[in-house]
């Protein structure tokens, strides 16, 4: 009987179910959102406590993977006696459905599997092995994008794991490397060896060896040579039958050493570029328990293989191998066929029983377009430091450019007002403020301060952010938020709520739902399809939420994530303010505490996915911070710092740094200004870094 609740979790449904767990829909009442809820069979646990042992594993294991492309954890706990995860839903389908629908083309293939290549690599280099990815198991959420799921039955390639799960060949046969169907020592090459044939299956809608039973077609995988793509279809390039050839090889020190290696050498074939298959690089290899197979002459891989049948389907399959059985179609736009290689006809074909599996699900929201063609551009005459060679910033109310190094500071604005919200417009020639109920830009190359749009009957205008691609804008104005098309010469017309309206905004205030909520930051992430929101919760606390707001219908906007919330409490969060926040537009977000000079307090780094915090001091381990920005590519990190130590006598100092050095005790410096340059030790710099063109 499908139970009621899970904890805190309402269940909805059942997804799916398998040897080792059931997965249900469920309704997380805290943040008011769809999960998914993976539980553990309670029989399971009465005749077997390994179950419960693996259940523990998996849950680590997974704790561990902290990638876009990996599934974040929301909970973990017991009840009645059965453990459980929490982790996000997806209805987006799976990748075994749409090769089924046919109409895949290598573009599509370079797109999906380079887009999951980082996590899988990511899981490689802490020691985790997948060992079962395949179609069924890598998923889409509703924009279409595509994330490994079922991280589950992986297995760490340190020698204790072998204490806990014995030796059992784990994996599905259909996509299963030699080594994992002899037993012997498997690493992140088993992995690349299933994309291997995930390629081969979604190019041309079949897997490379087919067989009557799974026995035989493992067998294939040890002894028969690996198929040829052209003899399919001769309309394929030589490139992308060398990948194939490349990613399946029997002995895995010839299969590429990384995902995301093999993805390159994808895009490159789509963009018939000469693929660079000749460059070796040294796998990272992690240690792992071998079982070794003796070597005798007259070899048979009947008897490697005839562990799979003693293990039964116990081992290959109930070892951890669930069905997603998807109920829903994929959503989102689908992307564009290419008509220029003629694929053949999708057949059906008998593939080896997969079992039963069910999702684990994971979530990112990191862009997965392939790149257009590299093109000739003048190179900026400033070398870029994280992707940005200039900083506009605010400093005694007026804004300041100067280059990231400090060099070549100017004084772009002479009026005096308080200004905020800096942001550069998607041409890279403007700069966008707000300056009382005013929005206004300022043009680089003209010199000229223009006005966009006045708001002059109303309270506050709070916030003003426009997308990334300059299709879109959000708007808070009179304590309301707006999501408007996003037009320069539209928005000059618009001066009330009335016309905010008449622009056919995607988002419009309406009460007892998101959109009701008072704004007064916003951010885009990298695709325009999440948004977040800095405002203050029902306990007068501020709060930054993570929404979906692609319905473009207030009814339907979907929470996501929220903080500090009752996640955790912020050093410094006394006073309950955030005067600041920033996201990389993927899974890290910056924001600061209020402790002292109206504004500048602890720095902090959130991971909306992992749901952790990390409180950052990159200046020797000191306070106070504020306004920090992420680079255009996420790597460098700009901040304002303050010595709490030197009182009143502190001055404001600006930072830009890699990333990757905070937090290791190395020594850093600030950006050169003029001595005394902030008059006022209250004021925000707010900065906006320029993407280098």
């Amino acid at each position: 009987m499908q139970p009621e609740k899970i904890g805190i979790y309402e269940v909805k449904s059942e997804l799916g179910r398998g040897g080792m767990a059931t997965v249900y829909r469920a309704y997380d009442p805290r943040f008011e959102r769809e999960v998914a809820v993976k539980v553990l069979p309670s029989e399971l646990l009465h005749a077997d406590p390994q179950f419960r042992l693996r259940f523990e594993r998996e849950a680590k294991i997974i704790a561990q993977l902290e990638h876009t492309a990996i599934v974040p954890v929301y909970d973990v706990g017991e009840a009645d006696g059965q453990p459980y995860f929490v982790m996000r839903y997806m209805n987006g389908g799976s990748l075994s459905e749409r090769i089924k629908a046919g109409g895949l083309t290598i573009e599509d293939a370079a797109r999906i599997l380079g887009a999951i290549a980082p996590g899988l690599d990511e899981a490689h280099s802490k020691g985790i092995v997948h060992r079962d990815i395949k179609p069924s198991n890598i998923l889409f959420d509703k924009r279409g994008n595509p994330y490994i799921s079922d991280f589950g039955i992986a297995k760490l390639t340190q020698a204790q794991a072998g204490n806990v799960t014995g030796s059992a060949i784990i994996g599905t046969p259909a996509y299963m490397a030699p080594e994992q169907a002899q037993g012997t020592g498997t690493d992140g090459r088993a992995d690349i060896y299933a994309l291997g044939i995930i390629l081969f299956e979604m190019l041309t809608g079949k897997q490379p060896y087919e067989a009557d039973t799974p026995m035989a077609v493992a067998i294939k995988h040890i002894t028969d040579p690996v198929p040829h793509i052209r003899k399919i279809n001769p309309k394929f390039s030589e490139g992308i039958d060398a990948i194939i050839q490349k990613a399946m090889a029997k002995d895995k020190n010839e299969r590429f050493s990384t995902a995301i290696e093999m993805t390159n050498a994808i895009l490159e074939v789509a963009r018939k570029e000469p693929t660079k298959l000749q460059t070796k690089i040294p796998f990272p290899t992690v240690k792992a328990k071998a079982i070794a197979i003796p070597q005798k002459k007259g070899f048979n891989a009947l008897f490697v293989i005839l562990p799979v049948l003693a293990l039964g389907t116990v081992a290959v399959i109930a070892g951890g191998l669930f069905l997603y059985n998807a109920s829903r179609s994929p959503a989102g736009t689908q992307a564009p066929v290419s008509t220029s290689t003629a694929l053949p006809p999708v057949t059906e074909t008998s593939a080896p029983n997969d079992a039963t599996e069910i999702p684990v699900v994971i979530v990112a929201s990191t862009s997965t377009d392939t790149p257009p063609a590299p093109t000739d551009t003048v190179a900026p005459s400033l070398p870029a430091h994280g992707g940005a060679d200039k900083v506009a910033f605010v400093a005694n109310n007026e804004i300041w450019l100067m280059n990231v190094d400090g060099s070549e500071l100017r004084q772009l604005t002479t009026d005096g007002g308080m200004k905020s919200d800096l942001q550069w417009l998607p041409d890279g020639e403007n700069i966008l403020f707000i300056s009382g109920k005013t929005i206004k830009f300022y043009n680089i190359k003209t010199d000229v301060v223009d006005t966009l749009t006045t708001f002059p009957s109303a309270s506050s205008l709070d916030a003003f952010r426009v997308s990334h691609d300059g299709a879109q804008a959000m708007i808070s104005v009179n304590n309301e938020i707006f999501v408007i098309p996003f037009d320069l010469d539209q928005m000059r017309g618009v001066s009330k709520k009335s016309d905010l309206l008449a622009l056919e905004p995607c988002i419009v205030p309406k009460g007892k739902t998101k959109s009701a909520l008072i704004v007064r930051e916003t951010r885009w992430a990298a695709d325009d399809q999440l948004v977040a929101w800095l405002y203050k919760g029902p306990d007068t606390s501020d709060q930054v939420s993570v929404f979906d707001v692609s319905a473009c219908d207030p009814e339907l906007i979907d929470l996501l994530d929220n903080f500090p919330g009752t996640r955790f409490m912020p050093v410094g969060f006394q006073s309950r303010i955030m005067p600041d926040f920033d996201w990389d537009g993927s899974s890290l977000f910056v924001f600061n505490t209020s402790k002292r000079n109206n504004g500048w307090g602890e720095l902090y780094l959130y991971n909306w996915e992992s749901h952790k915090p990390t409180l950052l001091h990159p200046v020797s381990n000191k306070c106070c911070y504020r306004d920090a920005r992420w680079s255009p590519d996420g790597t460098y990190l700009f901040f304002a710092f303050q010595d709490e130590g030197l009182a009143a006598a502190a001055q404001t100092l600006l930072y830009y740094v890699p990333y990757g050095e905070v937090g290791t005790g190395a020594n850093i410096t600030p950006i050169p200004l003029p001595e005394g340059f902030f008059k006022s030790p209250k004021e925000a710099p707010q900065p906006a870094l320029h993407p280098a063109r």
